[in-house]
This record gives C-alpha cells, sequence and structure tokens, in this order.
C-alpha cells in the first residue's frame, strides 16, 4: 500500500492535480491583486502593464530561441486571436473591477460552454444529444449566478463577453498550433496586446507610484506562472481528469473575496458555480471519449 502512494505521488496524473491546484491559486491570487489595484488605477491601464511586464519576464526564452520564434505562418489569424485576446482582456478586467472576486470566477467557467458551441459553428465538429443537454444546464447555471429576476450588472456581462471572446480565440489557437510553434503563438499574443491595450488605456491613464509598479509586477508574474502551471497539467492529464479541481478556485474566490473585500457570497453563486463547473467536466470528459474513439 505504501509503496502504490508512492508511486501515485510521483506519476503523471499527481504532477497534473498538483500543477492544476496551484495554477487555479495562482489565478485567483493575480485576479485579487487586479481587483484591489482597480480602486486607484483603471483596469484598462492595469491591463497594459499585465501585457508589458510578460514580455519582460518572457525575454530569456525568446532570447533563447532566436529569430525563429518570429516567423508565423499564418499571420491573419493572429491579428484576429490578437484582436479578439485585447477585447477578452480588457472586458475581464473591467468585470473584475465591478463584481466580487467569487461571482468572477464562477461565470469564468463558462469557457468550455462556449468553446464547445465554437468549435461546432467553426471547426464543423460534431455535437449529440448528451452534449446539447450539457450545455443547456451550463447556461442554466450562468443565469443562476446572474440572477436576471434582480438585475444584471455591467460587470457580470462583461465578464461573460471576455469568456465568450476567449473562447473563440482558443478555437484559433487551435488552428496556429497546426503552423506555428507555442512560443510563436505567445510572443505575437504578447507584442500585439500591448498597443491595443494602450490605445484604450491613454485616455484614462494615472502615473503610476512603485507600489503600482510593483503591483503591476506581481500580477504579471503570477498570471504567467499560473499559465505555464495549467498548460504543463494538461500535457501530462486529461482535461477531464484535471477539471473537478478547478473548482477549489472558487473557494479560494471565496475567501478572498470575504477575508480582503468583505465581500459575501450568495448561495445562488454555489448553486451556479457547480452547475456551470459540472457542464463543463461532463462536455471534456465527452472530448476524450470522443477522442479515444476516433
Amino acid at each position: 500500500m505504501k509503496n502504490s502512494k508512492f508511486e501515485f505521488a510521483k506519476s503523471d496524473g499527481f504532477v497534473a492535480i498538483t500543477y492544476m491546484i496551484l495554477s487555479g491559486f495562482c489565478f485567483v491570487i493575480m485576479h485579487a491583486a487586479v481587483k484591489y489595484i482597480s480602486e486607484e488605477i483603471h483596469p484598462f491601464e492595469i491591463a497594459f502593464f499585465r501585457c508589458a511586464f510578460v514580455i519582460v519576464i518572457l525575454s530569456p526564452m525568446i532570447f533563447y530561441q532566436g529569430k525563429s520564434i518570429l516567423i508565423t505562418k499564418n499571420p491573419k489569424l493572429q491579428i484576429y486571436r490578437i484582436g479578439l485576446n485585447s477585447i477578452a482582456l480588457l472586458c475581464f478586467f473591467y468585470g473584475l473591477s465591478k463584481i466580487n472576486l467569487a461571482e468572477t470566477t464562477a461565470l469564468g467557467f463558462t469557457v468550455p460552454i462556449f468553446t464547445t458551441i465554437f468549435s461546432v459553428l467553426f471547426l464543423k465538429e460534431i455535437i449529440r444529444i448528451r452534449r446539447i443537454t450539457a450545455l443547456i444546464i451550463g447556461f442554466i447555471g450562468t443565469l443562476i449566478v446572474l440572477r436576471p429576476d434582480i438585475t444584471i450588472e455591467i460587470g457580470s456581462l462583461m465578464v461573460i463577453l471576455s469568456s465568450l471572446l476567449w473562447s473563440i480565440c482558443l478555437i484559433i489557437i487551435k488552428r496556429l498550433t497546426i503552423t506555428d510553434s507555442v512560443y510563436t503563438i505567445s510572443l505575437y499574443a504578447g507584442v500585439g496586446l500591448i498597443p491595443a491595450t494602450l490605445f484604450l488605456a491613454l485616455p484614462v491613464w494615472t502615473s503610476p507610484t512603485l507600489i503600482h509598479i510593483l503591483f503591476f509586477l506581481f500580477i504579471s508574474l503570477t498570471g504567467t506562472f499560473a499559465q505555464t502551471l495549467m498548460n504543463s497539467s494538461f500535457k501530462r492529464a486529461e482535461v477531464a481528469m484535471l477539471l473537478p479541481f478547478d473548482f477549489l478556485r472558487l473557494i479560494w474566490s471565496a475567501l478572498l473575496s470575504y477575508t480582503i473585500f468583505n465581500e459575501t457570497p450568495e448561495i445562488t453563486l454555489w448553486i451556479g458555480g457547480i452547475i456551470i463547473l459540472s457542464s463543463t467536466c461532463y462536455l471534456a470528459y465527452r472530448e476524450m471519449i470522443l477522442r479515444k474513439t476516433s
């Protein structure tokens, strides 16, 4: 028994789960930092510095890869991805500044739902009754979180729009990976987002202090680290196995919402969040089954 536990601890599955949990925690920390600093700095300016510092963080990799990292075989798709990614990032940061942290996390779970829909529309993937049912259930969960019977805040709509746009970005990235390296895709996104976010940040610009600059650096570091951990986890295990652990993000978001921002998530958020995540887990599971049988 001890040997089996020790072997599991060294397995790809255990490492992938650990990476997924750490990734979720880093994302929540980053979002909390964005929300905290947005009380003094406009979200658009935060988005600009988030992108600018990422280039600095990735500069050693760019230097190591050399000129080959600049070569893309699909510049048109790169431009589409940059445009959509820019709007998605700005919408998310703006929405995050307007609604509580836990609600932002719960609504962010809708990305796999939108991705499935756009896979059918753009990639001509076949969808059957069980996946359609999962999509409907996922949207019911979203409505429970939004509570349209009371009021729908602009921040909530911005996060939903961000999820929708980001899901299209994922479809484009899936296409780009056929022709371009992962490093090239990351570089074009990072470089392209800088002028796009700067354009919207300039009208609301506030001269940042040293404390603000440190916050921007922290946001970029945690975001880059979170994305790297998530990518590493997906390389080691199936998405269907990892997604249930993504629910921990909602718990951490609720804890930080209460301790830092004095926000108490309502019961509808927990119910809706669980329904949305259950739907996305099933969609990932069906995707895994289809891959194995195809």
